[in-house]
């Protein structure tokens, strides 16, 4: 007799597949939910593909007229609901919310409307445009606002701990395509599995439409009391991101579509006045490069199906903003996992 079909996978340890594998333990609490993932987030060394952890992480809007940017605007406020409730009753959780602020040099015509009181983070968000007094010499127009940082070690593993305390199951193996769980699942004793959720980032290179961005950051031992976000002149970025509980403060950074080098660059560390007033003075730990899981047009949602009762559904591509939008985005992919298995089946 064949073993009953009561588990569903997930692909990737990333934050959308943790987000993603926690959500599923709620709607499906009498199934596996397990986990697949090359890499997790443990005390080893990460490569530069294990995006999450390089990651800054912090919450930064990104208001827009196309409706790729408005949809991502959406899941970003609502993943940052589901933050502030995570900072509020888990501080553990290495989550906390403090001050943004934002620099830009050069700013889209449509921020020229933005004003004092209005919702740009979410709902009680705080958020002020900043007077010409209040910015630094060559910026334009800046703003703060309430917002949320993110120590990404501590969270990975914070939300791994909980998805296993609840019963998930995880495996380290490096599958070659999403479809290769099926097999994998049956040779592995779990059984047949109808449903793979493949959260792997940019779909084992197989999407036209992936690209990598190469980020390289500095991580700094001196905790700073907020994230800062400078747009500069010539298109490129500096920023402050904060690591809660302790964990220093990312400066950076670049970005670099399609560059695969995992090695540091020699980089120089952004300067900002107000936190230290010479480069010297910070204090390094670590210089930080990943390989960011670009895809042009956005997240792919969407259920492939792939056999007789079997089928994937997709989730990845989310570039620079995974913990921005992770939430949201765990709750699109179930969504669509609910409609091929609704939650009172067997599965």
């Amino acid at each position: 007799m064949s073993p009953p079909n009561n588990s569903i996978i997930v692909i990737g340890c990333g934050v959308t597949g943790l987000s993603v594998a926690t959500l599923l333990q709620s709607e499906y609490p009498s199934a596996t939910i397990t986990i697949i993932a090359a890499e997790i987030p443990s005390g080893q060394s990460p490569s530069a593909d294990y995006a999450s952890m390089w990651a800054g992480a912090h919450y930064r809007p990104t208001p827009g007229s196309t409706s790729q940017l408005k949809q991502e605007f959406d899941m970003g406020v609502r993943t940052a609901e589901r933050m502030k409730r995570i900072a509020r009753d888990h501080p553990e959780s290495g989550v906390a919310f403090m001050t943004g602020v934002e620099y830009l040099e050069d700013p889209p015509a449509e921020f020229s409307s933005i004003k004092t009181g209005d919702v740009y983070a979410g709902p009680e968000d705080n958020f002020r445009v900043l007077d010409q007094t209040e910015l630094p010499n060559g910026v334009k127009w800046g703003c703060e606002y309430r917002c949320y940082c993110v120590n990404v070690s501590v969270y990975l593993k914070w939300l791994l701990g909980r998805f296993i305390s609840k019963g998930g199951r995880l495996i380290q193996h490096r599958l070659s395509s999403a479809q290769q769980a099926f097999d994998y699942a049956e040779e592995s004793g779990l059984g047949k599995v109808s449903t793979v959720v493949n959260c792997s980032g940019r779909n084992f290179d197989q999407d036209r439409k992936t690209k990598i961005i190469r980020g390289q950051t500095v991580l700094v031992k001196q905790q700073y009391h907020k994230t800062v976000t400078r747009q500069n002149g010539d298109g490129s970025w500096a920023f402050l991101i904060p690591r809660p509980q302790g964990g220093g403060t990312i400066v950076g950074g670049t970005k670099e579509i399609g560059d695969p080098e995992e090695r540091p660059r020699p980089e120089t560390l952004n300067l900002f006045p107000d936190f230290v007033d010479s480069v010297d003075k910070f204090d390094v730990l670590k210089d930080n490069v990943g390989r960011r899981p670009w895809r042009d047009g956005g997240y792919r949602f969407q259920t492939e199906s792939v056999g007789r009762d079997k089928r994937i559904v997709h989730g990845y591509g989310a570039g620079g903003r995974g913990y921005e939008m992770s939430w949201a985005a765990a709750e699109r992919i179930v969504a669509l996992v609910m409609e091929s298995v609704p939650a009172n089946s067997k599965l």
